[in-house]
């Protein structure tokens, strides 16, 4: 292949690049900073057996969504693909994606419903920051992000996308760490301490949790938290995670799926507060990124699905308490289910600090379900369903129907995933509302979506579920 062609992308690949069919070439051309439909000379750089990536010089009749990228690291980190669209063009390429990810699971007839844009536009809505550290050419430690398509680190002192505490609590620990000549933790020689951190920030209140993740403990991890509480009085609690197992995962997880972690300094929750609940969130629960956007879906879930006095609603992999706690503060019979037990364990606090009436349980959907189903099949539930990007496992859509649901709210960040469970509930009879696409994550290719399910023969409730006065804990 010459090292410049002239291309026109006809399609975006899930990782945000621009694809093209090189005539008289097998493999597509994945082109970074490129615009599907937009033709324009591409420079060439690595040509694989099954794919080639190339890199946009310039456009012969620029896209109307074409913007210069704000970020001046944009290319090295990559962690905003689209940042080049303005956000009319990045809810045109999600549209796209999800479309095509219905499409290609035979669900053309599936509608695409409303948009809704990050309230916090497209700068400083990102709440939660992960870094990892290395070794800079100068020999020092460096921190940042993870390249695009490297593990090399990519200092980010001014990352555009994060909350501003966020950027202050970054670079006081990138300072401090340098200072106090901390080494980069290498699983393979056992060599080294700080390996990642991942910073929370609390939109409601500005507080942050911070989570080290090192290779064994030391006291100078000791003294580092001792030092950013100082510099910092925004950080709430700074926590120690060890990992030393090989492999790029940030946390490790025990037998019972747990991120363990011990005290550094300060409390070990923060609080964020969506629509009329207040949540508890600590080191290493899940938490949506952008808050903002989580309160809207979160509204429109209760929307669409009206949970009252009268209904019981089962939400599984709560988290936190997620869309449960939503329902309970609307009066409704509230169930979480979610295998972790710390997260339960927040969701609990948090029922009894918002005084609201909601039983959580611990354990897998697959286990704990069945019983569910023996408890409140007659009152023809309502379920919630967010699970992670893998979507559901295999069994649990048969688990759900025995719940004999009254309408299902499916909430997903992985369009392909969703669209393969979708077949399943269409399969036994379900009705597939339209789909709603959330700006969870702007300047990416990923997307929030949000479902209504419904079965062919809507069940009615045989029995009021039972009422309680008091939260269980």
């Amino acid at each position: 292949m010459p090292k410049l062609r002239d291309v026109t992308p006809t399609r975006w690949s899930p990782r945000g690049e621009a694809i093209a069919d090189i005539p008289g070439e097998r493999q597509p051309l994945l082109v970074w900073q490129g615009i599907v439909g937009e033709a324009g000379d591409v420079e060439l750089g690595y040509v694989g057996k099954h794919q080639a990536f190339g890199h946009w010089v310039h456009s012969r009749g620029a896209d109307p969504h074409r913007v210069h990228p704000p970020c001046p690291r944009y290319t090295k980190c990559g962690g905003c693909a689209w940042m080049h669209l303005d956000d009319g063009g990045q809810e045109a390429g999600r549209r796209w994606l999800v479309r095509q990810a219905l499409d290609e699971q035979g669900l053309a007839d599936v509608e695409l419903g409303q948009w809704t844009p990050s309230p916090d536009g497209l700068a400083g809505f990102r709440h939660v920051v992960k870094v990892g550290f290395d070794i800079s050419p100068k020999g020092t430690l460096r921190m940042g992000a993870w390249g695009r398509r490297t593990r090399e680190v990519v200092p980010i002192p001014k990352c555009d996308v994060a909350a501003p505490v966020l950027q202050k609590v970054m670079a006081s620990l990138a300072h401090h760490a340098i200072g106090m000549r901390f080494r980069p933790y290498d699983p393979h020689t056992d060599q080294g301490t700080l390996r990642a951190a991942v910073l929370r920030a609390s939109r409601s209140t500005g507080q942050v949790i911070v989570t080290l993740v090192a290779g064994r403990r030391t006291r100078a991890l000791q003294e580092l938290a001792e030092i950013l509480g100082q510099q910092c009085p925004e950080i709430a609690g700074i926590w120690l995670h060890l990992n030393a197992d090989e492999g790029n995962a940030i946390f490790g997880r025990d037998e019972e799926g747990e991120i363990r972690t011990m005290p550094l300094a300060g409390r070990d929750t923060i609080e964020e507060t969506l629509g009329e609940v207040t949540y508890q969130v600590g080191p290493g629960d899940f938490f949506q990124t952008n808050p903002g956007t989580a309160e809207a879906l979160y509204a429109r879930v209760m929307e669409l699905l009206a949970p009252g006095p009268d209904d019981a609603l089962v939400d599984l992999y709560c988290g936190v308490g997620g869309m449960a706690l939503q329902a309970a503060a609307r009066g409704a019979f509230v169930t979480g289910v979610e295998e972790i037990a710390g997260a339960v364990e927040r969701a609990r606090a948090a029922a009894h600090q918002n005084k609201l009436s909601a039983r959580f349980t611990v354990g897998r959907v697959a286990d704990v379900v069945p019983q569910l189903a023996e408890n409140l099949a007659a009152s023809a539930p309502l379920v919630t369903v967010n699970p992670a990007r893998r979507g559901l496992e295999e069994g649990v859509v048969d688990h759900i129907l025995a719940l004999r649901p009254r309408r299902i709210a499916y909430v997903s960040c992985n369009a392909k995933a969703l669209a393969r469970d979708l077949v399943l509930f269409r399969e036994r009879g379900f009705r597939i509302g339209a789909i709603d696409l959330f700006d969870m994550f702007p300047n990416t290719p990923h997307v929030e979506t949000l479902t209504v399910l419904e079965p062919a023969d809507a069940p009615t409730s045989t029995r009021r579920p039972p009422r309680r006065k008091v939260v269980r804990r």
